[in-house]
């Protein structure tokens, strides 16, 4: 990708002739994720799979834009969490301290408050008030989380349904959805980014009319996948 932005692009001072990223992989990386954020799409959606060890209430997921559904599972079968706001959450089962909650089969989660203050603080700088830390982690800038109603009583995969970032390509041999199966809108959307820090208003308004047409039409496919089979006769 970064040899094909140098050929198209002329910007040799971003990639050298052998490939190594002297620039480019910035652009290319905010593009990708201008690409995400654009228009939903086929691949927009991800699943993230994560464990919910015994006495725990809480996972956190990197990469996510939105969670649209949580989902937990054991050996045997799995069910659909509903969701609740984390005031609802906290008043309903979460104002006692922790080690004095009572474990279960969670049916309610909430995303979760990830930021604490002042920000990149070690995890021990909380000790004192880790009763209270739902999420005791320095991962707020790139991690989301949910919390579940009640402190598990066993083992349970959770699975988090919603809207992820495609993979961030940093290293020779990395690929992303963009970068297979689009990767003359992810040229475009680097060179969108160029033309913002150029400050070049008409450039900026020229490649994202010519990415959103192409957009558009993946949007089209989105749109037919999700009529297939439906009863136009209803009602």
């Amino acid at each position: 990708m970064r040899l094909k932005f140098r050929e198209l692009s002329g910007r040799f001072d971003l990639v050298t002739d052998a490939g190594v990223d002297t620039g480019a992989g910035f652009f290319i990386n905010e593009g990708r994720k201008f690409l995400d954020r654009l228009d939903e799409n086929q691949k927009s959606w991800g699943t993230c799979f994560r464990f919910l060890d015994i006495g725990k209430y809480s996972v956190q997921f990197p990469y996510c834009r939105a969670i649209k559904e949580v989902w937990i599972a054991t050996t045997i079968e799995r069910r659909q969490l509903e969701k609740r706001n984390i005031q609802d959450l906290i008043n309903g089962y979460m104002l006692d301290n922790p080690s004095s909650r009572s474990t279960g089969i969670p049916e309610y989660y909430s995303p979760c408050i990830t930021r604490a203050i002042p920000e990149n603080q070690p995890v021990n700088s909380f000790e004192s008030f880790l009763g209270w830390v739902d999420i005791p982690s320095g991962n707020a800038h790139e991690y989301n989380s949910v919390l579940v109603n009640v402190p598990v009583s066993e083992k349970l995969t959770v699975m988090i349904n919603g809207l992820f970032y495609s993979a961030e390509l940093v290293n020779d041999t990395d690929e992303n959805y963009w970068s297979i199966a689009h990767p003359m809108l992810l040229y475009m959307a680097a060179m969108r980014q160029i033309e913002i820090t150029n400050r070049n208003t008409q450039g900026v308004r020229d490649w994202e009319a010519s990415i959103g047409a192409d957009v558009k039409t993946l949007g089209f496919d989105l749109v037919e996948e999700n009529i297939a089979e439906a009863n136009q006769m209803e009602g």
